[in-house]
């Protein structure tokens, strides 16, 4: 009898860690499935599952980085997964030539607010919005983002370059339809 009060105990335990947990870093996941995802309803399966992938896995966590990174690895690798199913991404294949990408990153003006960014990252193609998140907001490398996505680095740097473009060009249009209001 005193095994099972025991293992009842345990399990409390281990639920108020789980509770403690969410809490804590959920708001910060769901911004981070947010931006590989094109709806707030796939966001929140992804953070749904990643949780449930976290809370089975916690022994593995191996405390190199910070728990709030391994956490994120496990969203966005939750969110990539569902990407391949919903749009089974191809990715064109570069490596026959080369091409000079110009890296210029956006700058962003105290006049757009968060929510603004997010959208027009998110209406870009998805495996531009992927390229872009990994390489300019989680700081990812080509190679890095190449071997995740499973892609060449020059196509990991030509979708990264097309990304900024076009994104360059979603801020431009939105600065003129603001001028215009």
């Amino acid at each position: 009898m005193k095994q099972i009060r025991g293992r009842k105990k345990e399990k409390a335990k281990d639920n108020q860690r789980e509770n403690l947990l969410y809490k804590q870093y959920a708001p910060y996941l769901y911004g981070v499935a947010l931006r590989y995802t094109k709806s707030e309803a796939d966001a929140q399966d992804v953070l749904q599952e990643s949780f449930l992938i976290i809370f089975e896995t916690m022994e593995q966590y191996d405390k190199r980085g910070t728990i709030q990174s391994w956490m994120a690895r496990i969203v966005i690798n939750q969110a990539l997964k569902l990407n391949r199913k919903q749009l089974k991404v191809k990715y064109e294949n570069y490596d026959d030539y080369e091409e000079i990408i110009a890296d210029e990153s956006i700058v962003q003006s105290d006049m757009y607010t968060h929510e603004v960014l997010l959208e027009l990252i998110r209406d870009l193609p998805k495996g531009y919005q992927m390229v872009f998140n990994m390489c300019e907001i989680e700081g990812y490398s080509h190679d890095e983002v190449a071997k995740i996505l499973d892609c060449s680095p020059t196509t990991c740097r030509s979708q990264l370059s097309k990304a900024k473009k076009m994104l360059r060009k979603k801020v431009n249009e939105f600065n003129e339809s603001e001028k215009l209001n």
